[in-house]
């Protein structure tokens, strides 16, 4: 089933490149279809409740999907070589992702500008892109602008909050519980309270990426 939603995925991506390509597809959104390929730079900075949130930068490559003028598919891939990325422990907080899947929104999108509402998931593999509960998922949630160079070229900025999956919240709940047990310490079981999604949802946990993106 994972690697039939997978390759549904990647043959959905091709046969867009290839009507993106088949037309004239402009960066500025005045097409009903856009393919974009774009590259870029950015700052991730995320922490746990209690914890003080550590910064790392990041690089990234991008395909972006536009189409009707007010929709977008981007799908993003992690150019680092962090196999914890990849390969995640099972008793750590996950903002960051190896690969993510985020639809786009375009409220406007002019002949100079545009900006967006963006909102998806992050996982370790493509199918985890399709899953909520892999212990690699991630959210995001956020807002960009495509500055319009010309038809073909954009300048992209982009501000995400960031939350790691719920897998990774329970697991993580569940290890502290472990914790305090082996410890035998009673006075931090009698605080130990399960934490939710929203718990880590703040504007600490954030990351800030520019991008240049080549529509064709």
């Amino acid at each position: 089933m994972r690697r039939s939603l997978a390759t549904a995925f990647v043959c959905l991506m091709s046969s867009a490149a290839a009507l993106a390509t088949a037309g004239d597809a402009r960066g500025d959104g005045s097409s009903d279809l856009t393919l974009g390929l774009g590259a870029g730079i950015g700052i991730h900075k995320a922490g746990g409740p209690d914890e003080k949130a550590s910064t790392a930068l990041m690089n990234q490559a991008n395909l972006r999907l536009k189409f009707l003028q007010v929709f977008g598919i981007d799908y993003a891939l992690d150019l680092g070589r962090d196999d914890k990325l990849v390969n995640p422990a099972d008793d750590e907080l996950h903002y960051q992702a190896k690969m993510r899947l985020t639809a786009l929104i375009y409220p406007y999108n002019g002949e100079a500008v545009a900006f967006y509402f963006g909102a998806g998931i992050g996982g370790g593999k493509l199918a985890e892109l399709l899953k909520t509960n892999a212990v690699a998922n991630s959210y995001h949630a956020g807002i960009g602008f495509e500055f319009h160079l010309g038809d073909h070229l954009s300048i992209d900025t982009s501000f995400m909050l960031v939350a790691p999956g719920s897998r990774s919240v329970e697991n993580v709940a569940v290890a502290r519980v472990e914790a305090a047990l082996a410890a035998g310490d009673d006075n931090a079981i009698n605080k130990l309270s399960a934490p939710g999604l929203d718990d880590f949802i703040s504007l600490k946990n954030h990351e800030f990426m520019i991008r240049l993106f080549l529509f064709l």
